[in-house]
């Protein structure tokens, strides 16, 4: 029985060790460029995001912009168009039109698809000159519950409870054996 006990405890210990925690982490943003929430002077030429992992480019230039965009709501909640949008590699990056801007708060919107083929979107802000008073609305990516985006995390948990209930149950089955 003792044999079966240290057994389990080393496929326990192997099984946590071979778990990779990236498995099913979806791309998240790097960094963005001008920074997010940072107050400008004017308005910038490019709007970069950088993302953790590879984006997805799909053939034809209509799949490709729906699986990877940037759109840009300026402080009278109307969209700004004409939005030149390219991606390489894990970069997406959005030409701005040459344009009056208002002064206030604007609003990134992305969508992307990691090489996973997961969507991600979600936005930030960026204030021309100074921030708006009213206060605009973000988009958060709702489509991943708890468990989706924590399963990794659960997995782990679970492994370690079960290789600490064997560890107890050999202790005690030694206990058990000495007396």
């Amino acid at each position: 029985m003792t044999k079966r006990f240290l057994a389990a405890l080393v496929l326990t210990f192997l099984s946590l060790a071979s778990i990779n925690p990236n498995a099913s982490a979806h791309t998240s943003v790097v960094q963005t460029t001008p920074t997010y929430k940072s107050t400008l002077s004017e308005m910038p030429k490019e709007i970069t995001i950088e993302f953790t992992d590879e984006l997805m480019q799909l053939a034809g230039s209509t799949a490709s912009k729906n699986s990877n965009s940037i759109s840009i709501t300026a402080p009278d909640s109307t969209e700004i168009e004409n939005i030149m949008q390219t991606v390489s590699q894990n970069l997406i990056t959005a030409t701005l039109p040459d344009l009056n801007y208002l002064d206030g708060t604007y609003v990134v919107s992305y969508r992307v698809v990691s090489a996973d083929g997961h969507p991600v979107s979600g936005s930030y802000e960026l204030y021309l000159n100074t921030p708006s008073s009213k206060k605009p609305e973000l988009h958060e990516d709702s489509s991943h519950s708890f468990f989706h985006i924590h399963q990794t995390h659960l997995i782990q948990a679970g492994a370690v409870l079960i290789f600490i209930a064997l560890w107890w149950g050999y202790r005690r089955f030694n206990k058990e054996q000495g007396e």
